[in-house]
């Protein structure tokens, strides 16, 4: 998610978006983020996953022969965008395999890695698959910075050297960077970085928790003054101001035409919402995507379905994400407090640009927040008040969306 604006516009004229939304409306399989392994050469000190050693034995991941069956499948439901992503792709000693089938098929790759396997070698391989993009994880203009993050010693070498190799051979590349307290300061200096590079930028002020419910990437989060000050000078007033939201607005497009597949084969509506729609070691990904109970409970999430968010003035200056306001919050239809906390962000910055006026209203369900904002003293969220993924079973989110329809 950029700051900028929402990540797609309504009406846009761009034939791509209008593809995504005739997809969305006949609820047509069209992209797949396809987790390959949970293995990985980095600790991030951020990341929602824990990670295995790049050689470790882990059972339960897909073969090579699994992978290809799936790809048929999905070739045959007739998607279009597969991103491959990990733990880093590159340890997965099939993934050339993996990914040159795909190809074969003809979908648009995207491929997300740290970078530091790539030599020469294996950039003249990846620029042979004609991605769409290489997404490469940039965490700051400087090494020190980078490789604490990374907690891996030359990564910030490794994996710039990866980026101008790819480069070099004509391959679209992305640096992404994970913005927080650690390199908030320097996003200027990375994009110009990225340009040198010959990268396009992006960057994103989402930090999770991990996915089995540990906390420890939360004290990485942007402080509400670290928000304030980036959306003062990072965001288009244009994008959130005159943006059109009502009761049919969806504030993402969950089970409409995309879905994740963890390495185990796993189904899921989203990263982020890890509720399982089923295995594909037990069932074809057609009947998961046509008859999974999954899609028919979160598939009505409109605004309108959200009994607080529908009402709450801040709704335009706010992108809600499901699986954060489940995972943090514990209902996916009650406010999700990280996403609450960036609406009161984006309202002060635009306030202080003189884009609102300066009575611009904060909703009764945020006042105690935007309270402790003013007080500096919404840096982190206190551990008691979140709720872990790992203590939420499948019963009780089923009772969680039961409860929320009745």
């Amino acid at each position: 998610m950029s700051v900028s604006g929402p990540e797609s516009q309504p009406g846009s004229t761009n034939l791509y978006n209008q593809i995504l939304v005739e997809s969305q409306r006949q609820r047509r399989l069209l992209s797949v983020h396809w987790e390959l392994t949970y293995r990985c050469n980095e600790k991030c000190t951020h990341c929602y996953l824990d990670v295995f050693d790049p050689n470790a034995q882990v059972p339960g991941e897909l073969t090579t022969a699994e992978c290809f069956r799936i790809i048929d499948e999905m070739a045959a439901l007739g998607v279009l965008n597969l991103t491959l992503s990990g733990g880093e792709i590159l340890v997965r000693r099939d993934f050339f395999q993996i990914a040159e089938y795909a190809r074969s098929k003809q979908f648009l790759l995207r491929l997300f890695t740290n970078g530091i396997l790539i030599t020469p070698a294996v950039a003249d391989r990846l620029a042979a698959l004609h991605p769409y993009a290489v997404e490469v994880s940039l965490y700051s203009a400087t090494p020190q910075v980078h490789d604490k993050i990374t907690q891996r010693k030359r990564s910030w070498e490794l994996t710039t050297r990866a980026l101008r190799l790819l480069h070099e051979r004509g391959v679209r590349t992305i640096a992404k960077t994970p913005l927080m307290r650690e390199n908030v300061g320097e996003v200027d200096a990375i994009e110009a970085l990225a340009k040198e590079l010959g990268a396009q930028f992006r960057f994103d002020i989402t930090i999770t928790p991990k996915d089995s419910g540990g906390l420890a990437p939360l004290q990485h989060r942007l402080t509400y003054d670290d928000l304030v000050q980036l959306f003062r000078t990072h965001i288009d007033p244009a994008l959130w101001i005159d943006r059109k939201v009502g009761d049919e607005t969806r504030t993402c497009g969950i089970t409409l035409n995309a879905l994740a597949i963890d390495p185990y084969g796993n189904v899921y509506p989203c990263l982020q919402t890890r509720s399982n729609a089923g295995n594909l070691r037990d069932q074809p990904l057609q009947g998961i995507w046509r008859s999974s109970s999954v899609w028919q409970q979160l598939g009505h999430l409109t605004l309108g379905e959200l009994p607080v968010c529908r009402t709450c003035e801040l709704r335009t200056l706010c992108v809600r994400c499901h699986g954060l306001a489940l995972a943090e919050d514990g209902d996916l239809r009650a406010p999700a407090t990280v996403n609450c906390r960036e609406a009161l962000a984006r309202r002060q910055a635009l306030i202080d640009r003189g884009d609102l006026p300066a009575d611009y209203p904060i909703p009764a369900h945020l006042a105690d927040m935007a309270q402790a904002a003013r007080a500096a003293d919404l840096d982190a969220r206190e551990p008691a008040a979140f709720i872990p993924l790992s203590a939420i079973t499948t019963a009780s989110r089923d009772a969680v969306i039961v409860h929320s329809e009745t």
